[in-house]
């Protein structure tokens, strides 16, 4: 059972990722003229039906407070996915449904870990001295990341304009570069640790690359009139790689949760 959990985990977390993918081509074309959105918007429909398909049968496969956020996570992304079907209120929905998408995505990468544990783990746990601690951290830089996509989203969405997003992003990659080298560099940490730790460092160090780039192609579309194509790319690679950060995020909150322990204070 925890290995079929596991694979239908996985096609779970590529749907969605297309899902995520698709979409961001959907609200970056709806800026532009003269695209034709047809094919994407059946593509992105399609893969979001599976996607939430495969989210509700890995619930069913796993137990406990897992199940709960899957479906909580499946639940949050439907709705406002039928909202822009019914084209209510289509901005407010579409900033719900990127970040509900980004939540999936972490969730759905939680129950393929949590579905790939045979049991016969004998690390002994790491004792966490520091302050604020590791979990403390971990989560910050999780919640941090889902703000950041929501301003993502709200300025995709010409809702905010870019200043929040990018003094955002200030904030987060802070956040993330206290948490992850606090966590890499831990004495006697685990490499289960260590893994998502360097991986969420190195993603968002590309992040903030891909994010200046998809900025600068929009001004060339803005100023010129040119680059369209490259703007399409480059922001939509930066909200697949956003997702990608969040769900690594969520991992290694998980294995610190897993391997390290508070330090206990004598009173």
């Amino acid at each position: 059972m925890a290995k079929s959990a596991q694979i239908l985990a996985h096609a779970t977390i590529l749907c969605a990722l297309a899902a995520v993918i698709t979409g961001a081509r959907l609200t970056s074309a709806n800026a532009l003229e003269g695209l034709d959105i047809a094919l994407w918007k059946n593509l992105h429909r399609g893969l979001s039906t599976i996607a939430a398909a495969g989210g509700i049968a890995v619930a069913f496969l796993v137990t406990g407070k897992l199940r709960v956020w899957l479906l909580s996570s499946v639940l949050l992304a439907a709705l406002p996915g039928g909202m822009l079907e019914a084209k209510a209120v289509p901005q407010v929905a579409g900033v719900l449904h990127a970040v509900a998408a980004s939540l999936l995505v972490s969730v759905t990468a939680v129950a393929a870990l949590q579905s790939g544990r045979d049991g016969s783990e004998s690390i002994a746990p790491v004792i966490d001295e520091g302050s604020p601690s590791l979990a403390a951290l971990a989560k910050a830089a999780w919640i941090s990341l889902l703000v950041q996509t929501l301003l993502g989203a709200l300025y995709r969405h010409q809702i905010v304009g870019l200043v929040p997003h990018v003094g955002g992003a200030m904030v987060v990659i802070g956040i993330i570069m206290y948490a992850g080298i606090a966590a890499f560099s831990m004495p006697h940490a685990p490499a289960a640790v260590k893994r998502p730790a360097m991986t969420l460092l190195i993603l968002t160090g590309l992040q903030m690359l891909l994010g200046l780039a998809a900025y600068l192609y929009r001004l060339e579309v803005r100023e010129q009139a040119t680059g369209h194509a490259a703007m399409l790319i480059f922001t939509v690679i930066h909200v697949a790689v956003g997702a990608l950060t969040t769900a690594c995020s969520a991992l290694m909150g998980i294995q610190i949760s897993r391997y390290v322990r508070p330090a206990v204070v004598a009173v």
